[in-house]
């Protein structure tokens, strides 16, 4: 009997912690002094764009982890990829305003170890943009600012 109370308050509980998504106003981005630096050598098959820029969101909402960057590579099918190293986002914003300097790897980057239909779908020579995203889901997000496209000097 003990037991029905507890699993009753670790449900109600299990509920609280989760972010209700749909409850929260969808912001907009802004990119500005974006510098952009490519590093490597594609016959080595290392590459990596180190960016920096400041950033503005307007209708910032305080939930944690709920605003994310990264570098998009554009396919060949009007489609875009990326990838990063471990298992957690490497650019979270949880401010209003900020500034970023991260460096991230394209796919082509030996240590993405890209499929081979990964790389056949991307654009070459390899167009790239810095975007902002906004979760809108455990899974999902969307794209709340962007950098014009850029292409790779390398």
């Amino acid at each position: 009997m003990k037991i029905l109370p507890i699993l009753a308050s670790l449900l109600i509980l299990s509920g609280c912690a989760t972010t209700d998504y749909s409850k929260i106003k969808i912001s907009t981005a802004s990119l500005s002094n974006l510098e952009v630096e490519e590093v490597g050598n594609l016959q080595q098959r290392k590459h990596e764009i180190k960016v920096s820029f400041d950033y503005a969101i307007e209708n910032f909402s305080p939930e944690n982890k709920l605003y994310t960057c990264s570098v998009l590579f554009a396919n060949i099918d009007g489609t875009s990829v990326t990838s990063f190293r471990g298992t957690s986002h490497p650019c979270i914003l949880n401010n209003t305003t900020g500034s970023v300097s991260i460096t991230w790897p394209t796919p082509v980057d030996i240590s993405r170890n890209a499929p081979k239909v990964v790389l056949s779908k991307l654009k070459y020579p390899i167009e790239y943009f810095v975007a902002i995203h906004q979760k809108t889901g455990k899974n999902s997000s969307e794209l709340i600012g962007q950098s014009k496209p850029l292409t790779s000097k390398l």
